[in-house]
């Protein structure tokens, strides 16, 4: 502030500090709803994916008992769910990404038309490179773990008679 107020073309600056604590409080509401959000779809997440493997598990139930009739350990049994869970995670990140690059391009244009009119160089921008790894990194975790939870909780009821 005092920066501005040392212009040449700058008479008096006045600052309303009542507008800035409200501005500061809905962006914390704001984020808050972000992360509740965020938790939210990660729990969909889990269930979605457990509930697939799950089906999987159904599906294959006769290969998984010859598989144990012939010696084949539970973890055996096990790595291609995983697997299926992971991909599935880390495929749900990237189309979740691609979804939220459409969505910048889409708003960006009015962000900037409404940053113009308070004088300001605001401009909407995505993840970025890590960005988008980190959100396949953390879709590729909860994937493995909905995966792992669902396989740990259906393979030990299929035992070969």
């Amino acid at each position: 502030m005092a920066s501005i107020g040392e212009l040449e073309s700058v008479e008096d600056v006045q600052v309303d500090m009542l507008w800035i604590q409200r501005l500061n409080a809905i962006t914390e509401i704001g984020e808050k709803l972000v992360l509740a959000i965020s938790l939210a779809l990660g729990i969909g997440v889990l269930l979605i994916v457990g509930n697939t493997i799950r089906l999987a598990i159904q599906g294959r139930q006769e290969e998984i008992i010859v598989v144990k009739l012939v010696g084949g350990t539970d973890a055996y049994v096990r790595r291609p769910f995983l697997y299926t869970g992971t991909l599935l995670g880390l495929f749900g990140a990237l189309i979740a990404s691609l979804m939220l690059v459409g969505c910048v391009i889409w708003v960006g244009r009015s962000v900037e038309v409404l940053a113009s009119l308070y004088q300001s160089q605001f401009e909407l921008v995505g993840l970025g490179l890590s960005g988008v790894l980190v959100l396949c990194g953390i879709g590729a975790m909860t994937g493995l773990i909905g995966a792992w939870i669902a396989v740990m909780q259906h393979l030990r009821k299929i035992q070969p008679k």
